[in-house]
């Protein structure tokens, strides 16, 4: 496949002089459009819109389900009559004092600045979205550009920093190849083969299996002259089970795993990861209760990506406070808490930690947050946040910070919990790598962490498999004895007091193992990690009251 034509302009051309534009009906629709709303958009006594911005996503999907070895019946789409996600974003007033970035007191009566919706493939659908929506959006950010003025004179503020310090528009095109469509019947044999697995253990109640491959090809144009067009493919397996304890707990667990591909060997890796999936959770039926606990525990890479985000990594995004009319002080308690603390020690310095928005996969496995471009058109860049223990760098949009500001491209749209785009754009992490000091194995760390249960003369230790903030599932918490290494799974155990925090970063005795990439949520970064052992964790028990257990046996 044709790779990527990249070119950075040297200076900051309108849309109508910019170079030429992949030729395809999505940048024809457009640009068509953007010429029309700078021109003819207006509304009696407010500024014309000065910056646009367009985005096209369609996504290619084929997606399997079955459960217990049954089908289930799924809709999938494969062709290029895909409907296609648009959004549009406009805004008014200048660079130095525009309409975004400010939370108005009845912000969702004001409008949003930026809005999206589903249409058909096609230059006219595409048109008549874009048009509809860059109209209902600059309604809304008109009045919020009124808004944003009278609340700085009510409150007195003059700011000396511009709103926006524009970068040079980037233009980044990978060249869109026909989406290959999977063999579905195969992609369904192989779901039906995975979900009959449930049937070998009898106390299993439902156990599903969706394997879902997908490509989202995104196009995106703005005003100033940047243009960016790439793909995202992705491979996923995810599993579902539940059943119930011999007291009639009813447990549900899951598991997501990203793949390279669909070919045969990924088929059969698909096989090993229900099978081990369904060993742990024989090992898990009928296990005891834990006690509290206070010592040191093994956090596998999903549990340490918790521990990450918790205490550095979502502190590190919102690095721009944004002005709010909806406090009384007008601070931003959304800002993250690290955006002047460069320099600062956060963590252990056994480990480094890198945001790379660039980085297309990890292992051959696609990454979902591969950004070449941000949502304000720039030209992301690679980070090292954490070197040595210390803040090195933080996530930069246009928005300054200083006089001599510059975006490092990571200015993105924030996304609500119903996945729509609000209008504040802030300052997010992409591909999360973090790097060990010291290469150790598996086997090396759970040593450690028995060798530092012996120093405390405790019988056992324990290893967790997520970060247990609501408290543990059947697959959560394995017990390790420091006798002979003996694993068990323990149940109703959760972390006591708030928490990760920073300083359980800061107090690691180890990194290492194999790295695994954790995208299980799909609002925050892409993380690849290592695991993490802590050197002092409590864990308390949970309260639960068990189930009534069905009055008969599942059928056969």
């Amino acid at each position: 496949m044709k790779r990527i034509l990249l070119i950075i302009s040297l200076c900051l051309p309108s849309v109508l002089t910019a170079a030429p534009l992949p030729d395809n009906e999505f940048f024809r629709a457009m640009h068509d459009e953007m010429q029309r709303t700078l021109r003819e958009l207006r509304l009696k006594d407010n500024p014309a819109p000065y910056y646009v911005a367009y985005w096209v996503e369609q996504t290619h999907r084929a997606k399997v389900s079955a459960q217990l070895g049954t089908l289930v019946p799924r809709a999938d789409t494969a062709n290029d009559k895909t409907p296609v996600d648009v959004r549009a974003l406009v805004s008014v007033g200048s660079d130095k004092e525009d309409a975004l970035n400010f939370v108005a007191p009845s912000r969702f009566n004001i409008g949003l600045g930026v809005g999206t919706t589903t249409v058909p493939a096609g230059y006219e659908s595409i048109r008549k979205g874009l048009w509809l929506l860059s109209n209902d959006m600059y309604l809304g950010v008109a009045d919020l550009y009124q808004a944003k003025k009278a609340y700085k004179q009510k409150k007195n503020i003059h700011d000396k920093l511009p709103d926006i310090i524009p970068s040079k528009p980037t233009q980044f095109v990978e060249e869109i190849t026909p989406f290959e469509r999977p063999n579905v019947p195969r992609l369904e044999q192989a779901a039906k083969e995975i979900s009959a697995l449930g049937k070998t253990l009898p106390f299993i109640e439902s156990f599903t299996a969706n394997i879902e491959v997908q490509r989202k090809d995104t196009y995106f144009l703005n005003s100033r002259g940047a243009v960016a067009q790439y793909m995202r493919p992705e491979v996923s397996l995810f599993v579902r089970a539940s059943f119930r304890q011999p007291d009639g707990e009813k447990e549900t667990v899951s598991f997501r795993r990203s793949l390279p591909n669909v070919s045969e060997s990924s088929l059969t890796q698909m096989r090993m990861y229900a099978q081990e999936f369904l060993a742990r959770i024989e090992n898990a039926y009928g296990a005891k209760s834990g006690e509290t606990y206070i010592g040191p525990v093994l956090l596998k890479p999903r549990a340490a990506e918790r521990l990450l985000w918790f205490s550095v990594l979502r502190e590190m995004q919102g690095t721009k406070p944004l002005l709010r009319g909806d406090t009384s002080d007008g601070d931003d308690p959304s800002a993250g808490k690290l955006n002047k603390k460069q320099g600062v020690r956060v963590s252990t310095d056994l480990l480094t930690i890198y945001d790379r928005p660039q980085a297309h996969d990890f292992e051959g496995i696609s990454l979902a947050r591969f950004f070449p471009v941000d949502d304000e058109g720039v030209l992301t860049e690679d980070l090292t946040l954490v070197e040595n223990g210390h803040v090195k760098q933080l996530p930069l949009s246009q928005r300054p910070l200083t006089k001599n500001h510059r975006s490092n491209g990571h200015g993105f749209f924030d996304y609500d919990y119903l996945n729509v785009v609000v209008q504040s754009l802030r300052e997010r992490l992409t591909n999360v790598f973090v790097e060990p000091k010291e290469q150790l194995t598996d086997a090396q760390m759970e040593e450690k962490l028995l060798a530092r249960c012996r120093e405390l003369g405790l019988e056992y230790g324990y290893i967790l498999h997520d970060g247990l903030r609501q408290g543990s599932n059947a697959l959560s918490v394995e017990r390790i004895y420091t006798a002979d290494g003996r694993k068990e799974a323990v149940l109703n155990l959760k972390w006591d007091g708030n928490f990760f925090t920073q300083r359980d970063l800061r107090s690691v005795l180890a990194v290492g193992g194999k790295s695994e990439l954790v995208d299980d949520y799909w609002d925050m970064p892409v993380v690849v990690t290592p695991s993490i052992l802590l050197s002092e964790v409590e864990l308390v028990p949970k309260e639960h009251k068990p189930h009534r257990l069905p009055f008969i046996s599942r059928p056969k």
